[in-house]
């Protein structure tokens, strides 16, 4: 069945609309669809002239459907709803539609429903409200770890630094009251031993602690020595393919770089045993690229990545939020059996241009 033709004019009215109208017969059959269903569902709209609504809404919300379809026949005003119509390809997406008849109009004779679709609406707000709930768990979650690290460095200090310079005194007293006199060289080389482990121990924690001075010619020295050490604790090679010219980087790009890849591995060494690492840092295109692979046993990324915002596991977080605080992105691609693949890109140019306008504000 045609549309009337006043009806008609509607759907070629509609045709440049981003949503769809439909016009249907009081019977719920679909007369009309406007040509905005072929981007939004791929029908053609002939395709679903004949067919009744309720074959392309999803079951669960017939019932709804059907509530405000009879309200429009009564002539009621009805509240717009939301619907989830199956495409073309199977797949479903979301609207909000609002009906009215005009089937006492002559010239429409039909119920007019109007839609919006909504579906990447309601992605992107999911999308904002699950990367709100990660950064509020990253949050709480980094100011634990402030404390949890004043603690161990509290105990650090305590136990190995101040123990050692304890012994060295106790050691030393006796040798001052005798007025240094017959001081021993196996003693004064006892002093000398615990004074060096003193020294080692601060080495290591001042070591772990400080942040890696990074430049535009310093971020591969760092990235080859930080991985040279760690192939040496670990007792495997990791390879690295480092482009001997990195161009310019700021210092937070360059730190967003070395963190990412210091966390990776950490989380490919320590949770899942990975003996096989590469790592790559190249520049192309005028931007940075970071990849770290193994091949560990690998892992589902959503299922990691919601047990993160929910138990507070913050390397997965942390290495996003690191990217994406300089402009960059972050891809984790893992499953089972076929390792992992951590990918980090930064466009440095970009970051560089925002940072003068910024500055210049």
């Amino acid at each position: 069945m045609m549309p009337a033709p006043s009806a008609h004019r509607i759907l070629l009215l509609m045709d440049h609309s981003l949503d769809f109208v439909e016009l249907l017969g009081s019977k719920g059959v679909i007369q009309g669809v406007s040509s905005a269903i072929k981007p939004l569902g791929g029908y053609d709209p002939q395709d679903l002239l004949g067919n009744h609504y309720q074959d392309i809404i999803h079951p669960d919300d017939w019932a709804r459907a059907a509530k405000a379809f009879s309200r429009a026949l009564h002539g009621d005003k009805s509240e717009p709803i939301t619907l989830r119509y199956i495409c073309k390809d199977g797949s479903w997406r979301t609207i909000r539609a609002s009906a009215r008849s005009f089937l006492e109009d002559p010239a429409v004779k039909a119920v007019v429903v109007l839609t919006r679709d909504i579906t990447d609406q309601i992605e992107a707000e999911e999308s904002l409200a699950q990367a709100n709930r990660e950064l509020r768990k990253l949050t709480q979650q980094l100011m634990s770890i402030h404390e949890t690290e004043r603690n161990h460095l509290a105990a650090e200090l305590h136990d190995d630094v101040q123990q050692i310079l304890v012994g060295l005194r106790m050691s030393m007293e006796p040798a001052l009251g005798r007025g240094g006199a017959n001081t021993s060289a196996d003693m004064i080389k006892m002093w000398i031993d615990l004074t060096q482990e003193a020294l080692d121990h601060l080495h290591n924690l001042t070591t772990s602690l400080r942040t890696p001075v990074l430049g535009n010619r310093g971020l591969q020295t760092e990235l080859r020595a930080y991985i040279d050490r760690t192939s040496a604790a670990i007792g495997h090679v990791i390879e690295h393919d480092i482009d001997a010219d990195l161009g310019p980087l700021s210092p937070e790009i360059a730190l967003a770089c070395f963190r990412i890849i210091q966390e990776a591995l950490t989380n490919a060494i320590k949770h899942a045993g990975a003996r096989h690492l590469k790592i790559c840092v190249h520049r192309s295109a005028g931007n940075l690229v970071v990849s770290i692979r193994d091949r560990g046993p690998g892992f589902n990324v959503a299922e990691a990545r919601n047990l993160a915002a929910q138990t507070g596991c913050v390397g997965l977080l942390s290495m996003r939020e690191r990217a994406t605080s300089v402009g960059g992105s972050l891809e984790i691609k893992s499953g089972a059996g076929s390792g992992t693949r951590v990918r980090a890109t930064f466009h440095p140019d970009e970051y560089a241009e925002a940072h003068k306008l910024r500055a210049s504000a």
